[in-house]
């Protein structure tokens, strides 16, 4: 919360580092299965995203397209994977590359959530907050509802224990709280582009409610495939950096791409 309350840069800081710690975690998860992704290539891939989200067009290194970007990493990867004498070459290939497009790719839409308006950072500021919380709200109300009153179990094979109920729950919340704050005015902005509506509102809370909670079964379904219970113990009982920001990860591009192409 207070990243997103500090300066831009400060931010798009604190979400490189998140997706820094994220990546090596997904990485690591892997080492169960046998496989070996290129660990050294994922700070630098992270960095050289969220540049791409933070400065957009006006980005300082002209002759780098962000277009240009995955299948340059990919040759690179391919290109370093010959020296390094690692079984399982196609694994390793593909998890390192999965990784960079999983992790910084997908979550670093967060600064590009905060960047979307460039004249008004209240708005990009008030967006990401929203997204947080509504994020929050979401899980929280999904895991209390489902285990109080949840019976028929929805997609066992990633997430045993959750239920439609704590899904449906989850969704009719996180659209509630989307309403809410749009109908008094949290989003109203006299200096900025980007005009946000009650039927984009209730897009965010359908994002948050559907998108969001797949995220979180996405990264269930990664580790109940290596066999583990956390990504880490990084957080000291709250398992890892990617426990606690899977949701935001397929929230995030889906928030962002909707900005870009049908609001600003």
């Amino acid at each position: 919360i207070l990243a997103v309350y500090l300066d831009r840069y400060y931010f798009a800081l604190f979400v490189t580092l998140v997706c820094v710690l994220a990546l090596r975690e997904f990485y690591l998860l892997t080492a169960a299965k046998g496989i070996s992704p290129q660990l050294w290539i994922g700070p630098i891939s992270c960095v050289v995203i969220s540049l791409f989200y933070y400065f957009g067009p006006a980005l300082p290194v002209p002759f780098i397209n962000p277009r240009d970007f995955v299948p340059l990493m990919m040759l690179i990867i391919i290109l370093t994977e010959l020296t390094r004498g690692k079984a399982n070459a196609i694994a390793n290939v593909m998890t390192t590359m999965g990784g960079i497009i999983y992790v910084p790719l997908f979550l670093g839409a967060l600064i590009g959530i905060q960047q979307i308006d460039p004249f008004d950072s209240d708005m990009g500021m008030k967006l990401v907050g929203s997204l947080f919380v509504g994020v929050w709200i979401c899980d929280t109300s999904a895991y209390f509802c489902g285990k109080a009153w949840g019976k028929k179990k929805i997609l066992q094979r990633a997430s045993p224990r959750k239920t439609v109920l704590g899904c449906v729950s989850g969704l009719a919340f996180a659209l509630a709280f989307y309403v809410v704050i749009h109908t008094l005015g949290f989003y109203s902005s006299a200096k900025s582009f980007v005009e946000v509506t009650l039927p984009d509102a209730i897009v965010f809370g359908i994002i948050v409610g559907i998108f969001g909670q797949a995220g979180d079964f996405v990264e269930s379904l990664f580790k109940r495939d290596m066999g583990v219970k956390d990504s880490s113990n990084f957080l000291m009982g709250h398992g890892g950096v990617l426990d606690r920001f899977d949701s935001l990860i397929v929230a995030s591009p889906m928030t962002f791409l909707y900005l870009k192409y049908f609001i600003y």
